[in-house]
């Protein structure tokens, strides 16, 4: 098992158990891409030897105590992709929300499967860039033997995905191969069931428009919110509003600003990790993940924000509340 950098709940790669619900994050960066550049590798690497003493080296076992115990941003990295994340149902149908460019990464590894999935449902919060650019790339929808469903509550959303496979964005077209095995299928009527999952969606407030998904399987909650800027009515105590947020397990949310950049930057859509933890706070949320990270922000300031949302939390006297980096690689049982 990998070294667990975010303190997550980590399971073996690809082994799955049927008592629960699986997320894995495959992007989770916002606006566009982000590499590690080689002057941050180069950096990391620095840090690290400045860091060494003789006793971290005598042994197998002092070399792995001296790895555990460096800081997060400097042993490994959060990840430049945008946003994809996987959902494995305990029935093995699997979900995928959002197709940024991590989805290109997960289809990589799903080619390494010995038993590849035979169908994949694929739902979008929106279209613009950094939550579709991975689609072409995905490679299973170019596989006949698999069927690749969409799924979005936009009624015009076959048109929009069509249309950036095509000249001059792209030399393939949706028209050719990936046609005979992809459905398009625009949400009206809640709840959708996949694999005796429930599928629940909201609108939220982001320049025109996006969408949270609900996942229920067996009592446990998964929301997805990214791409949101919270606005008072978020917080109000309506029977929506509980229905949707109340009492989930898991928080998945569009947190890329401080409160300092996201007072600033009024009306672009998105939210503060500081406002991020009220929100969890208010809908009694056992697991926040910071999700959707400022390209502009490295590891350290990533790491930075989630320790001041930590000290935030237990501020509020919300101790209970667990706070998280969505970090490309990590798997989480739900």
């Amino acid at each position: 098992m990998p070294v667990d950098r975010n303190r997550l709940y980590p399971v073996n790669t690809r082994e799955w158990s049927s008592a629960r619900m699986k997320m894995k994050f495959w992007g989770a960066r916002g606006s566009h891409p982000t590499p590690l550049l080689p002057h941050e590798v180069q950096n990391k690497i620095s840090s690290v030897v400045q860091r060494i003493k003789p006793a971290d080296l005598e042994s197998p076992e002092t070399r792995e105590r001296f790895l555990a115990g460096l800081p997060g941003w400097l042993f490994g990295t959060i990840g430049g992709n945008t946003p994809c994340v996987e959902v494995l149902l305990s029935s093995r149908k699997r979900l995928i929300l959002d197709g940024g460019s991590g989805i290109e990464e997960l289809s990589r590894s799903m080619q390494r499967e010995l038993r590849k999935p035979a169908e994949y449902h694929i739902f979008f919060s929106h279209f613009h860039y950094d939550h579709i650019q991975g689609l072409p790339f995905f490679s299973p929808a170019y596989d006949p033997a698999a069927s690749v469903h969409f799924y979005s509550p936009a009624k015009n959303f076959e048109e929009i995905i069509r249309d950036q496979m095509r000249a001059p964005y792209f030399p393939i077209t949706m028209s050719g191969k990936m046609s005979e095995h992809i459905t398009f299928t625009v949400l009206n009527q809640m709840p959708v069931s996949i694999g005796g999952a429930s599928i629940k969606w909201r609108p939220l407030n982001h320049p025109q428009g996006a969408y949270a998904y609900r996942i229920e399987e067996k009592g446990r909650v998964l929301i997805h919110a990214t791409d949101v800027e919270l606005v008072e009515a978020d917080f109000e105590k309506t029977d929506a509003n509980r229905t949707f947020f109340e009492n989930a397990n898991v928080l998945v949310l569009d947190t890329q600003y401080t409160l300092g950049e996201a007072i600033e930057k009024y009306n672009w859509g998105h939210s503060s990790f500081s406002l991020g933890v009220d929100f969890a706070h208010a809908w009694n949320i056992s697991r926040l993940y910071l999700f959707h990270h400022e390209p502009l922000y490295n590891d350290q300031k990533l790491y930075g924000n989630l320790q001041s949302a930590r000290w935030y939390a237990n501020r509020l006297g919300k101790a209970s509340l667990e706070v998280y980096l969505s970090e490309e690689g990590n798997e989480v049982e739900i």
